[in-house]
């Protein structure tokens, strides 16, 4: 992906929704290890041992200094005076009882990799008609109705339908739109919709920024930037990666 000049706050917005959908594309890459629970857990118990071991020495202890000082209490202090010695006091220990420390936590695998490989969407939920800086000099909205975009050398809004029967929404799809560097299209016909990717004629993959209404409609936008020239092919992935639509070079 070729970067862009720079072209104010609404630039720096779309470049950073594109990284975002590059670090998705490349976190789909990395499968995490599992958790150390077992490691973990053996930790926690030799700690537990050790805080026991040391509270019962300190019991010892305490008891052993009542002891004595109840003992030293038992003897006369002045025995040529001729003062009887006070009654001798049961011995008592300094600590009351401590219940033992609660067992480790044992640190929680996220449900999502647990059942499989999954990935961090890059899905931008937008109001109706919000307007979005998608590239330097090109913005994207979405209505009801389907995508709007306008930029490039031609100042007059572009649209593509949804509802005029053109696009299947059961069954999952994808459309591409190109203008220079610029790239946009539909996705539709799945509500877990997770990564576009624009791939070249050597296999050379670009993540798509995705934009979607409120509500999950089953249908959104994806665009970015490439570089100009050569055959460029499409493919849509769900949240857990797996190929949903199609399309070759063109």
């Amino acid at each position: 992906m070729t970067p862009a000049p720079d072209a104010g706050p609404d630039a720096a917005g779309a470049w950073d929704d594109l990284l975002r959908a590059e670090f998705a594309r490349a976190a789909h890459d990395v499968t995490p290890g599992p958790a150390p629970v077992a490691a973990v857990v053996r930790a926690g118990r030799a700690r537990r041992r050790r805080r026991t071991v040391a509270l019962s020495v300190l019991a010892v202890l305490g008891v052993a200094f009542a002891v004595a000082a109840g003992t030293s209490l038992g003897r006369d202090p002045h025995p040529a005076a001729g003062l009887a010695a006070p009654p001798a006091r049961p011995a008592t220990s300094a600590f009351a009882p401590t219940a033992g420390p609660p067992p480790p936590a044992v640190p929680r695998t996220s449900a999502s990799f647990s059942s499989g490989r999954q990935i961090p969407t890059p899905v931008r939920t937008v109001a109706p008609g919000e307007r979005v800086a998608a590239a330097p000099g090109w913005k994207v909205w979405l209505t009801a109705d389907g995508k709007h975009w306008q930029g490039g050398e031609d100042p007059l809004e572009q649209f593509r339908s949804v509802t005029d029967g053109n696009i299947d929404l059961a069954r999952p799809g994808i459309s591409h739109q190109g203008e220079g560097a610029f790239h946009s299209g539909l996705y539709y016909g799945t509500r877990d919709a997770g990564r576009v990717e624009l791939v070249d004629d050597r296999g050379r993959a670009t993540a798509a920024a995705l934009l979607e209404l409120p509500g999950r409609p089953g249908w959104g936008v994806w665009y970015t930037v490439t570089r100009e020239g050569g055959a460029l092919g499409l493919r849509l992935y769900d949240r857990a990666g797996r190929l949903l639509s199609e399309l070759p070079p063109l």
